[in-house]
């Protein structure tokens, strides 16, 4: 699911995305350092805007994994509510440093690519946006922190 993108009414386009072209990185590309997605008809040569790999968003693919298996072994409820109301509180907290960071990275290249004048009503920050990976992905953990918390208080007081 796309993580951030570079909008198509970015002024002269953006690395390979021709003026009306959108360049989209996934969650995969900023977890690997792959290419990004650009809009089919509007493709032309130019620079790759592929990121390295991220390593905040490497550690939330980690910390969902590491949520997910504890779900899955540990039987004591109080236990596994407690970590992970943690862990999915960890990710979120890194999700939204990563997508800070790599927001940071693009608009920085994007100063630097940008051939022709920003409209006056406009900022280089304009250009780049959160997709819906990213926000559905910052949904779930939420919820997972508040479901996890909730579990966690009503089992405390059980015990």
């Amino acid at each position: 699911m796309p993580f951030i993108a570079v909008s198509c009414d970015t002024p002269g386009g953006y690395g390979r995305a021709a003026p009306g072209g959108t360049t989209t990185y996934t969650g995969t590309d900023l977890i690997t350092g792959g290419s990004p997605d650009v809009t089919a008809d509007k493709v032309r040569e130019g620079v790759d805007e592929k990121l390295d790999p991220q390593p905040l968003a490497m550690a939330v693919a980690l910390l969902i994994l590491a949520g997910a298996v504890i779900a899955l072994i540990f039987e004591h409820q109080l236990l596994r509510r407690a970590i992970g109301t943690a862990v999915a509180g960890a990710a979120a907290i890194f999700l939204i440093a990563n997508q800070l960071t790599v927001q940071s990275l693009l608009r920085s290249r994007l100063r630097e690519q940008i051939t022709e004048p920003v409209p006056p009503d406009k900022q280089i920050s304009d250009f780049v946006q959160n997709q819906s990976g990213f926000w559905l992905c910052l949904s779930t953990l939420v919820v997972l922190v508040m479901l996890n918390g909730i579990g966690w208080l009503r089992s405390a007081t059980r015990e």
